[in-house]
């Protein structure tokens, strides 16, 4: 395939990763299974998928979407009463989706003679790279008034914290470490191709 053309495949994989993430955003169970006080997702997965078959770089930009999209929800439409206290703060809804991409394509890529043990691995590590890196953004930056909104001691928070990286974080993670290869296999296979 000719450099113009492959830039041009490239650039139209990315737009529909993109159009996935969109739709898993705002339809309802697409990406997000509302669990109050939180939102626990699978839309992580498409990220994962998209640094598989496009490259770490790529992974990021679509994890970027993603976490720019869920800012950009936090202040108009916003899934949960808590939404516009934490989603707001790009360090919570951008920097942990992008590096959702950088984990998932750097692990694919140290285990590349071992592709399936990196596709699940990276999943797994990206799934939860998310979920631990938001959950503790939001101990940091607002433990105090996220544990009034969910009515429990700031002096319990860790632990109330630290129970969904166990339910939640550990979902995703094995969602992610099945889902992303399998899906991840066929497309590398075209990829290749073109």
């Amino acid at each position: 395939m000719k450099k113009d053309n492959r830039k041009a495949y490239r650039i139209a994989i990315m737009g529909i990763f993109t159009a996935i993430i969109f739709i898993q955003s705002f339809v309802p169970f697409l990406g997000n299974i509302p669990i109050p006080p939180l939102n626990p997702t699978i839309i992580h997965i498409t990220v994962i998928v998209a640094a598989y078959t496009l490259g770490t770089k790529e992974g990021m930009v679509i994890g970027g979407i993603w976490g720019v999209i869920r800012l950009i929800r936090a202040f108009t439409a916003p899934a949960s009463p808590l939404d516009p206290l934490i989603f707001t703060n790009p360090l919570i809804s951008v920097v942990p989706r992008i590096l959702v991409g950088l984990v998932a394509g750097v692990l694919f890529t140290a285990f590349r003679k071992r592709r399936t043990l990196g596709m699940v691995l990276g999943a797994v590590f990206a799934s939860l790279t998310n979920t631990v890196l938001v959950l503790s953004f939001i101990y940091l930056f607002y433990g105090e008034a996220y544990a009034a909104a969910i009515d429990v001691d700031i002096s319990n928070l860790l632990l109330v914290l630290g129970g969904v990286v166990l339910t939640n974080g550990i979902a995703e993670a094995v969602a992610a470490g099945i889902l992303a290869p399998l899906i991840s296999r066929p497309l590398l296979k075209m990829t290749k191709r073109q």
